[in-house]
């Protein structure tokens, strides 16, 4: 099964101990293309990548992790940048820059283009649906939905990444009845302004959606999914020594994603998946999060790390 990415791809400057900032190859959309390529998916990154040195080893890395680039055209932009800081539970915040930047510099025409055959999932969201960038993701989705790919969309919200909040709140808010999967986290949920219980705004979510699936992620608690055929949360594994959560919610999704594909159950109709199978993922999904937040950065682990994890220990 073939799923496709499409989002940013940048350069994290994470803030060490002693102040100062070191780079890491990062970009929520980049992260889960290596999550699903170390989870044993046949992926393909669609961006530009600029040809600068930023770019030289964002397209290094990729390779190396056997994630296709069917996109060959290189951007004569820079690479997008953001500087990290880490507050005392690891949790991280974000300045971006992102003007004039390789990522944003892809056309409808070479998405469509550059798509694979028979793929069956797309992947994109968190800095790909700011305002800037929506005309052109609708005009995508109109041509997956025509050939029935399913649409997955992160919303990851960065408040800072548009200079005019509630546009890009209303615009993230618009795309959910065009994703068939959706994966947001508590913080996303407050961030679009759905106050009060977290559970009962992730169901007023999946309302809006035309049914598929949605994920809510709880950080520490855990996640739940929401589907036609039920609702299932699932407890977190407990991580003795968090180093930091940098890319926990990439890895989360890309092992959610990865999990339905090798079991097949993302070439039926989503309404179709038994709760079961749903929970199972899940608890997957969590196992890889868990792992990744024991290590620093993002580092999504592989599939038999994350079956070896799971033979090993029980979440709460």
């Amino acid at each position: 099964m073939k799923i496709a990415v499409l989002g940013e791809a940048l350069i994290d400057f994470i803030a060490g101990d002693d102040g100062a900032y070191r780079p890491h190859l990062g970009g929520s959309p980049y992260n889960v293309s290596i999550g699903l390529a170390r989870q044993g998916i046949d992926v393909s990154y669609l961006c530009s990548l600029s040809d600068d040195r930023f770019g030289d080893q964002l397209r290094e890395s990729l390779l190396g992790e056997g994630v296709n680039l069917p996109l060959q055209r290189r951007s004569l932009w820079p690479t997008s940048l953001a500087l990290v800081t880490l507050n005392r539970e690891g949790h991280p915040s974000y300045r971006l820059y992102r003007e004039g930047i390789a990522d944003k510099d892809t056309s409808y025409e070479e998405i469509v283009a550059n798509l694979p055959e028979s793929l069956r999932v797309f992947h994109t969201g968190s800095l790909a649906i700011t305002p800037s960038q929506l005309p052109k993701i609708r005009n995508v989705f109109d041509f997956l939905r025509e050939r029935g790919v399913l649409i997955s969309i992160d919303i990851n919200i960065r408040i800072r990444a548009s200079i005019d909040r509630q546009r890009y709140l209303d615009g993230v808010r618009s795309l959910l009845k065009s994703a068939d999967i959706i994966k947001a986290s508590d913080e996303d949920l407050m961030a679009l302004g759905l106050s009060g219980d977290t559970r009962r705004s992730a169901e007023l979510v999946y309302e809006e959606m035309n049914g598929g699936v949605l994920v809510l992620t709880e950080g520490g608690g855990g996640a739940v999914v929401y589907s036609n055929s039920g609702r299932v949360a699932q407890g977190s594994y407990r991580v003795p020594n968090v180093v930091d959560t940098v890319g926990a919610g990439d890895t989360f999704h890309s092992a959610f994603l990865a999990y339905l594909s090798r079991s097949g159950d993302l070439l039926n109709e989503l309404a179709e998946i038994p709760v079961k199978s749903l929970g199972t993922a899940l608890k997957f999904a969590c196992a890889a999060a868990a792992i990744n937040v024991s290590r620093a950065g993002c580092s999504p682990p592989t599939h038999e790390e994350v079956s070896e994890y799971m033979a090993a220990a029980e979440p709460e």
